[in-house]
C-alpha cells in the first residue's frame, strides 16, 4: 500500500495488520484510492501472547472493514487466505467450530459438537507467547498422532460422546507441553480425570481449561477456581457454546 493510501491514526496499527493491508490490493488498484485521507483506528480488548487469536483477530477485523467499505466482496475465505500470508492465522470470522488450515488461511469442515461449556483462565500471566517465534520440536511420531488423534475427534464428534470428545482433547493438551509447558499442569490433569472433563490448553499461549457437559458447571466452576487462585488471584471465565448445525 503506497504511504498516502491510509492515514494512521494516533494509535498505530500493529505491523502484522499493515502488512496484511498490503496484501490486500495492489497500491495501483483504483479502489485503493478511496483510503486516501482516511484514519483507520484499531482497539481490542484481547490481551496478547495468550493464545487467544489477538493477532488474528487484529488483522482479520481490519481487512472486514477495509473489504466492506471498499465494497471488493472478498468472502471470509478469501480474507484467511490473505491473513494467513501474515502468519498462522484462525478463522475469527467463522461463528461455528471449524476444521481450519493455519497456514493455508483454508476451512476445510464445520464440526457438529453437542452444546459445551468452557471454564478457563490464564496460567501463567507473567508469561507471553509470540506465535512467530515458537520453536515446535515435535517428535517424529506427531503428524501420525494428530493424523489419528483428529480422526478419531471427528468421529466422536459425529456421534456427540461427550467422553471421546474430552479425551482427544484432553490427549491433544498433554501432547503439547512439550511446546509450551504450563505451570501445575499435572494438577489440572488430574481434576478433568476425575470430573471427567476435557483439558484444553492454548497451543501457542498460556490459557488452559475445562470443557464439561452443562450440567457439570457449577460444581466444577467452584473447584477450579480454588484450584486457580491457590498461589495468585486469577479470574476463571466461562463460555457456553450450542453448534448451530448440531
Amino acid at each position: 500500500m503506497s504511504d498516502d493510501a491510509l492515514e494512521m491514526s494516533d494509535d498505530a496499527l500493529p505491523p502484522k495488520v499493515c502488512k496484511a493491508l498490503s496484501l490486500f490490493l495492489p497500491p495501483e488498484d483504483h479502489r485503493m484510492k478511496r483510503l486516501a485521507g482516511k484514519a483507520l483506528r484499531l482497539r481490542s480488548n484481547i490481551p496478547w501472547g495468550k493464545g487467544l487469536s489477538s493477532s488474528s483477530a487484529d488483522v482479520l477485523s481490519v481487512l472486514y472493514v477495509v473489504n466492506d467499505y471498499l465494497r471488493t466482496g472478498f468472502t471470509p475465505e478469501d480474507l484467511y487466505r490473505i491473513a494467513a500470508r501474515v502468519e498462522p492465522t484462525d478463522p475469527c470470522l467463522s461463528s461455528d467450530v471449524v476444521l481450519f488450515k493455519q497456514h493455508a488461511g483454508v476451512t476445510e469442515q464445520s464440526i457438529p459438537l453437542p452444546p459445551l461449556t468452557l471454564l478457563y483462565f490464564d496460567a501463567a500471566a507473567d508469561r507471553e507467547v509470540s506465535t512467530l517465534d515458537l520453536a515446535r520440536p515435535y517428535a517424529g511420531d506427531a503428524p501420525g498422532f494428530f493424523d489419528e488423534l483428529l480422526r478419531r475427534f471427528l468421529h466422536k464428534a459425529a456421534e456427540k460422546d461427550y467422553a471421546g470428545i474430552f479425551d482427544c482433547i484432553t490427549g491433544s493438551a498433554v501432547y503439547n507441553q512439550a511446546i509450551v509447558t504450563l505451570p501445575r499442569f499435572h494438577e489440572y490433569h488430574e481434576l478433568a480425570l476425575d470430573a471427567q472433563a476435557g483439558l484444553m490448553v492454548a497451543h501457542s499461549g498460556t490459557i488452559i481449561g475445562l470443557l464439561v457437559r452443562p450440567g457439570q458447571t457449577a460444581s466444577l466452576y467452584e473447584r477450579l477456581v480454588r484450584m486457580a487462585n491457590r498461589y495468585r488471584p486469577t479470574d476463571v471465565h466461562i463460555e457456553n457454546y450450542s453448534s448451530p448445525i448440531s
